[in-house]
């Protein structure tokens, strides 16, 4: 009988120490979630827009409903198309092209994979967003002379290798490239766009001048003060 009684103590004992046990596991649970919880609500709060989609990753940008939420939850604003080295040199051109009266027109930024196509995909996608400063074109919008802004940064980094891997694609689809340095003058960026022309200053004839005078007329208040 004293066996027995012993046997229920013992057991009895067993029984409160699993229960311990329990309570200390549900203590343990519950603090953890509420530090989890806080620290979700902490990141919701904090979060940038870009993740704002899927608790604790990236969005999927291939979703076009994700893009949308991201754009509607991000601030934007305006900025320059192109540094004032690059405007420069981009009047420049546009005016040298205009007074030709060929047809010829002037992009800004284009990309290669606009202008160029490879049938070697690995080739294609090395050059596909890679971007040109300023694209001439002919009358009939073939790409000509691809012209790059060098400013001081140009030999930072890897400016260098990305400009070789332009350079390459564009002599092999036959297409003229032309680097336009800061310290250079406005006559020496249109004397070196003619020779990649192939132009002569000759060739700059009274019917483009006509045609030029006539755009700016269409085209900016008081333009008999540009004119030269």
């Amino acid at each position: 009988m004293l066996g027995i009684y012993q046997l229920n103590v013992h057991q009895f004992a067993l029984l409160l120490l699993a229960a311990a046990l329990i309570v200390l596991v549900v203590v343990f649970v519950t603090h953890t979630s509420g530090k989890s919880n806080s620290s979700r609500r902490y990141r919701h709060q904090h979060r940038s827009a870009a993740s704002v989609f899927v608790e604790d990753s990236a969005p999927n940008l291939t979703d076009y409903g994700q893009q949308l939420r991201a754009v509607e939850a991000a601030s934007f604003e305006k900025q320059r198309l192109m540094n004032r080295s690059e405007y420069r040199a981009f009047k420049i051109v546009e005016d040298e092209i205009l007074a030709a009266g060929r047809g010829y027109r002037v992009f800004a930024q284009t990309t290669l994979g606009e202008i160029l196509d490879s049938r070697d995909e690995f080739a294609r996608r090395s050059i596909n967003s890679k971007r040109i400063d300023i694209l001439v074109v002919d009358s009939a919008g073939w790409p000509i002379v691809a012209i790059e802004c060098q400013g001081k940064g140009h030999y930072q980094n890897n400016a260098a290798a990305r400009d070789a891997v332009k350079k390459e694609a564009l002599r092999k689809a036959g297409v003229r490239y032309l680097e336009v340095l800061a310290n250079e003058s406005d006559e020496q960026i249109r004397r070196h766009l003619l020779e990649h022309l192939g132009w002569t200053d000759g060739e700059r004839s009274e019917r483009g001048r006509a045609e030029r005078i006539a755009f700016l007329e269409t085209s900016i208040p008081n333009a008999d003060q540009v004119r030269r």
